[in-house]
C-alpha cells in the first residue's frame, strides 16, 4: 500500500509544497497563497493550525480514493454474474472497514472510480493540497451524469484552475459555468413542463419530520425563494413592531415563542410559518403578486442568437444560452450595462458623487453577486448595502473614495456593521483585488467576479469554451480511458 504524507503549506517566502517549487509571479497574481491569505502578513496561530488540518484532510481524501478504487471489480472480461458476485463482496468488505453499510460502501466505491479514472489530474491537485476535500467532493458530484469526453475536458480545465488562490464563492461560481456549458453538448431538449414537480420524502421516523422537494427551472425557483423571502422580512419587522409596542397579537407566532421570549423568529421559521399556512388557489385564477425585477446577464452574441454562451442569473448562477435569450426576448425593459468584453472593466463614466448612478449599482451588484466579505455567501439580492472600500471624501470627491464600481461591493448588514466598527478593513489593492484584514487572525486577498468579462477570451476556459485541446504525450485521463474502452458502465 502506498503511504502519502502531509503536503507542507505555502503560507510565507520561502515555503513550498508539491506542485509549486518555483518562485512566484507576482505579475500573474501567483502571490497569492491558499485561499487569497497574504504570504508574509500575520496569521494566528488556531488559522495556522486549521489550514494544516485542512491541507492534511486533502492528502488523506486523495489516498483514500485511491484505496476505495481498490474495492472496484472491472468487469470487462468477466461473466457477469460473477462480476456482480465479486463486487458484492467487495462491497462487503469496504462496508466492514468503513463501519458502514453496504450501500454506502458502494455510493463511496462508485465516487472512487469516478475519481481516479475521469479526474487523475484533479485528484493530482487533491493529493497536494492545492484544494480542500469537500471541493473535490462537489466536482464528482456536479459532473458524475456527464458523459466520458466531457468529463475529461472537465479534469484538463479545472486541473489548470489557480485552485490554491481560489475562494469558495470564485470556486463555486467557475465550476458552476464550466459543467453548464460542457453539458450544452449533450444536452437533452426538455419541456420546462417536464422539469415542474413537487416530491414528498419519506418521513424521518426518529425525528418525526418529512421534506417536501420542489423541483422546476432554475429562474421560476429562483423567484419563488425571492418572494418568500420578501414575505418572511415584512413579517419579521412586523414581529420587532408587534414587541416594541407591547402588542398581545404578534403575526405568525405559531406556538407563542415570540411572546414568551420576546425574540422575534428567525427567517426560516417564517419562511415555513408562511408557506404551510398560506391559502392555495385552486380555482385556476392565478394570484396577482407585487412585480420584482429578476436581473439575468444576457452576453451581447447569446442575446442576438450568434452565440449559445450561458447567462447569469442574479450575477451567481448559469442560465442556458437558448433560456437566457427567450427571458430576454420576453422581458418588457432591458438595463443597459457596458463592460469590457475581455476584462469586464465598467465603459461608463466614473462618479465622484456620494450616491452612486443607476449603471454604477448595476455594476456593483454584477460584481459582487454575494456580499463582498470574506467567507460569506449572502446573495447581494437581499438586505445588503453598497459600502465604498475607500471611504468616500465628502470634503473632497476628486482626491479619493470614488463612486466607481472599481471602489464599492455589496455588504451584508451584519459584515457592513463589523466593517463600520474597525474589526474588519478592506483595502484595494492592483490586479483586481480587494485586501481584507480581518482581526489579528489573517490578512487574505479576495479577487473580483470575473465573469463580467466573456468567457472565451479567459485562457482558463478556452479548452472548454472554444473546444480547444493541450497538444503533446496522452494524458493520464486518455491511458485511462485506452485501457478502459472495452469496460461497461459500472
Amino acid at each position: 500500500m502506498t503511504h502519502h504524507g502531509h503536503p507542507e503549506l505555502d503560507l510565507g517566502p520561502g515555503s513550498s509544497s508539491p506542485g509549486e517549487r518555483r518562485a512566484p509571479d507576482l505579475a500573474s497574481g501567483e502571490h497569492l497563497a491558499v485561499g487569497g491569505i497574504v504570504p508574509g502578513s500575520r496569521i494566528s496561530q488556531r488559522v495556522r493550525e486549521l489550514l494544516a488540518g485542512i491541507a492534511a484532510e486533502a492528502a488523506a481524501h486523495a489516498a483514500r480514493q485511491r484505496e476505495l478504487y481498490r474495492f472496484h471489480i472491472d468487469p470487462a472480461g468477466r461473466d457477469p454474474q460473477q462480476a456482480a458476485s465479486a463486487q458484492a463482496a467487495a462491497d462487503a468488505a469496504c462496508a466492514v472497514a468503513l463501519r458502514c453499510d453496504a450501500a454506502g460502501a458502494r455510493r463511496l466505491i462508485r465516487e472512487a472510480v469516478l475519481a481516479v479514472e475521469a479526474f487523475p489530474l484533479t485528484l493530482e491537485r487533491l493529493a497536494s493540497a492545492d484544494l480542500p476535500a469537500p471541493w473535490f467532493t462537489r466536482i464528482l458530484r456536479a459532473s458524475r451524469d456527464l458523459p466520458d469526453e466531457d468529463l475529461a475536458t472537465l479534469d484538463e480545465t479545472i486541473s489548470d484552475w489557480p485552485l490554491r488562490t481560489l475562494t469558495f464563492p470564485g470556486f463555486r461560481r467557475r465550476l458552476r459555468r464550466l459543467v453548464m456549458h460542457v453539458a450544452e453538448r449533450s444536452r437533452t431538449t426538455r419541456s420546462p413542463a417536464d422539469q415542474r414537480t413537487i416530491t414528498w420524502q419519506e418521513p424521518n421516523l426518529v425525528e418525526g419530520t418529512s421534506t417536501l422537494e420542489i423541483i422546476g427551472p432554475t429562474a421560476e425557483i429562483t423567484d419563488l425563494v425571492e418572494r418568500l423571502n420578501a414575505a418572511a422580512r415584512a413579517v419579521q419587522d412586523a414581529q420587532r413592531l408587534a414587541l416594541r409596542d407591547g402588542l398581545d397579537e404578534i403575526p405568525f407566532d405559531l406556538d407563542g415563542d415570540v411572546q414568551r421570549t420576546a425574540m422575534v423568529m428567525s427567517l426560516g421559521q417564517i419562511r415555513y410559518a408562511v408557506m404551510t399556512r398560506s391559502v392555495l388557489d385552486t380555482g385556476g385564477v392565478a394570484v396577482p403578486h407585487t412585480r420584482r425585477r429578476v436581473n439575468i446577464t444576457v452576453p451581447a452574441l447569446t442575446a442576438l442568437g450568434a452565440s449559445n454562451e450561458p447567462g447569469l442569473l442574479e450575477g451567481e448562477t448559469p442560465v442556458p444560452g437558448p433560456v437566457a435569450r427567450a427571458i430576454a426576448g420576453a422581458a418588457e425593459d432591458w438595463w443597459l450595462v457596458l463592460t469590457d468584453p475581455a476584462t469586464g472593466a465598467f465603459l461608463g463614466e466614473p462618479a465622484v458623487r456620494y450616491r452612486p448612478g443607476a449603471a454604477v449599482l448595476e455594476l456593483t451588484h454584477l460584481k459582487t453577486p454575494l456580499c463582498a466579505h470574506p467567507g460569506c455567501t449572502r446573495p447581494s439580492r437581499g438586505r445588503i448595502e453598497v459600502d465604498h472600500i475607500e471611504e468616500f471624501d465628502h470634503e473632497d470627491p476628486q482626491h479619493g473614495g470614488k463612486t466607481i464600481p472599481e471602489n464599492l461591493h455589496h455588504l451584508c448588514l451584519m459584515h457592513h456593521r463589523i466593517k463600520t466598527e474597525g474589526l474588519t478593513d478592506p483595502h484595494r489593492i492592483p490586479g483586481g483585488a480587494t485586501r481584507w484584514s480581518i482581526g489579528s487572525d489573517v490578512v487574505v486577498d479576495i479577487l473580483d467576479n470575473q465573469d463580467l468579462g466573456a468567457p472565451e477570451n479567459n485562457p482558463e476556459f478556452r479548452s472548454a469554451f472554444l473546444g480547444e485541446r493541450r497538444s503533446g504525450p496522452p494524458t493520464a485521463r486518455s491511458r485511462l480511458v485506452t485501457a478502459h474502452e472495452d469496460a461497461p458502465p459500472y
